[in-house]
Formats: C-alpha cells, structure tokens, sequence
C-alpha cells in the first residue's frame, strides 16, 4: 500500500495555520493510499494542538502533534522525521492552500520510482501581488516560476515538495543551524544539494501549485531587512560549511559595504519601517553585508560537512516529543 506522510512545522500563527488545515481537509487521499498528517510546533504552545483536534480525520490514517521548545523549523521537521511512516514525505507550510489533487501528483513521481524528490509549483495569493514587486521580491516570497527551473531543478521549495524517505534517510534530516528562526531560510536548499551530490534525482512539477497567502506583513521594508540579513547568514554558512568556500578580505569588504550602504541611504529617501517594498539595491546590499559578518564568525570554525560525504560530521539531535 502506498504511504505517505504530511509534514508542517509552525510557530505562533494559528490563523494562518486554521485555513491552510480547512484546505487540506479538501484534498484528495489517491484510492488505496495511507496518508497521515503531521504538525509540529516550535518554540511556544500557541493553540496548534487545539486546532488539530478540530481537524476533520476522515480520509486520513493518522493525525499527530508533536512540540519542539528548541527554535528552528528545522529542529520541527527533524522532530516530524522520527515520527513519520510514510514511504513518501510531503512537505508544505502553515499558510498556503492546496489543490484537490495535491497529495497524489506529488507523490506519484517518486512512487513510480522516476524521482527522489519533487520540487512543486508556489504561486504568491493575487490579493498579496503589488505592482512595484520584481522577479528577486517575488521569489523571496517564494514563487517558483521566479526562481525554480522547470526542466533541470537545482533546488525545492518548503511550502510545496516530496521527498523520498530513503532520500531523507542518506541527507540525515534537515540542518538545523538553517531554517526559519536560525538564518531565515536554507534549509531545504542544502538538502536538494545533498540529494543531488548523491545522484537522487529532482524533478520539478510547477504545474502541481499551492496558492501562498503569507501575511501582508512581510511585504513591509523593515522584514525585507530582515529577510535580507537571514538570507545573508545563511549564504556566509553554506558557503564555508557545504561549499568549502572563502571570501577573501572579509574585514574589508564588509567595511566598505557598509560604508556604501551608509551613503547610499543618506542620499536616498529611505522608507519607514511600515511602508511596503523595498529597493533591490538595498536588498543586495543589506544580504552581502549580512554574509561577510557572518562568514567572519563562520571561517574560524571546522566545517561541519565533508567533502566526500552527505551528512553532517556532528548532527543535532532531535528533541523528544511533548
């Protein structure tokens, strides 16, 4: 029989995470499969159980909460990791909605064995689109077709993949020292380049899409500055820890981004901090900036990662369930 598991991690959002469930609730369980459902949360108890127990069972084998104190949606996954069963692990986010058909063509490439991984279609929700976004504020945001290669996928996206067990089983789950609450992101970007540096194949699927109705929030100038600082930390870990990587004369390329940054806004009408959007040049800025300051913390440490192997040289340990 075939089996898979749903995996979500969430944090503090359940208004979000009550209708990214009702949408579940709508999809389609293929004939003859066994799918259970997973939620961890992180960090704080915040009514996600509660929203669980409301959820509608019927066509699910399983439905299962767990708690992570430790932050990072990565420490969440991994937390999911070990308590899931399915032959086939399907991953999203606490605020997206699905279509009917969602579990089964996601699922399908890697049960008919034509896959490893699966990296899905998100598209952003039209009332959260703005005239002023470009290709990188929307990819940021998590829309695939600005950033995900249809035809060769070089990476997946949380709020839309599948992953085989076996494949999740040679990574040895998800980094924890990335991901949202760490370094704002990453995570899954470092285990597709573990898949394929082991030979797991990707395919991608755009036309299999969620729908992302992140908050309005985030289109705000001061959490463009903050996904720009975590995008950063991540690029400096990655770098040095997967790539093996340097950056010559940190110190001061750091000083003089900084300085330029300083410049460039003393001549530019900054925003304020509720105002939405942001300029790609201080997106860039703010990210490379980010990046020397954290590679200059990161390059006295041994790297975590051999070359000549897929799993991390000192996991983490997943916590207990609660």
């Amino acid at each position: 029989m075939p089996s898979a598991s749903i995996i979500f991690a969430t944090s503090g959002r359940p208004a979000p995470l009550k209708d990214t469930l009702a949408s579940l609730a709508l999809t389609e369980v293929p004939p003859g499969w066994s799918v259970e459902v997973i939620l961890v949360e992180n960090v704080a108890q915040s009514g996600a159980e509660a929203l669980l127990r409301t959820f509608p069972r019927g066509q699910f084998s399983a439905v299962k909460y767990f708690f992570e104190p430790a932050r990072g949606k990565s420490r969440a996954l991994n937390l999911a990791l070990t308590h899931a069963t399915g032959e086939v692990l399907l991953f999203s986010d606490d605020d997206v909605r699905f279509p009917a058909d969602w579990i089964g063509r996601m699922g399908e490439p890697i049960l008919a064995g034509r896959a490893d991984g699966v990296a899905g279609g998100v598209r952003l929700a039209p009332h959260l689109l703005r005239p002023w976004m470009q290709r990188r504020h929307r990819a940021w945001l998590a829309s695939t077709a600005d950033y995900i290669s249809p035809d060769n996928p070089s990476e997946m996206c949380g709020a839309n993949m599948a992953v085989s067990r076996r494949a999740l089983d040679q990574a040895g789950g998800f980094d924890p020292e990335l991901g949202p609450g760490i370094t704002g992101g990453g995570e899954e970007s470092l285990l597709s380049w573990q898949m394929k540096k082991a030979g797991l194949k990707l395919v991608a699927l755009p036309a299999v899409e969620v729908e992302h109705h992140f908050s309005a929030d985030r289109l705000q100038y001061r959490f463009w500055v903050k996904a720009a600082t975590g995008k950063g930390e991540a690029d400096a870990y990655q770098l040095h820890h997967w790539f093996h990587e340097g950056i010559s004369l940190p110190r001061l390329r750091r000083l003089f981004l900084g300085a330029k940054l300083a410049l460039r806004r003393l001549l530019t009408a900054r925003p304020r901090p509720e105002d939405e959007g942001i300029a790609l040049w201080e997106l860039s800025y703010i990210e490379e900036f980010s990046k020397y300051d954290r590679y200059l913390r990161e390059r006295s440490r041994p790297r975590l990662y051999s070359p000549n192997d897929l799993r991390k040289l000192n996991p983490s340990r997943p916590s207990s369930a609660v």
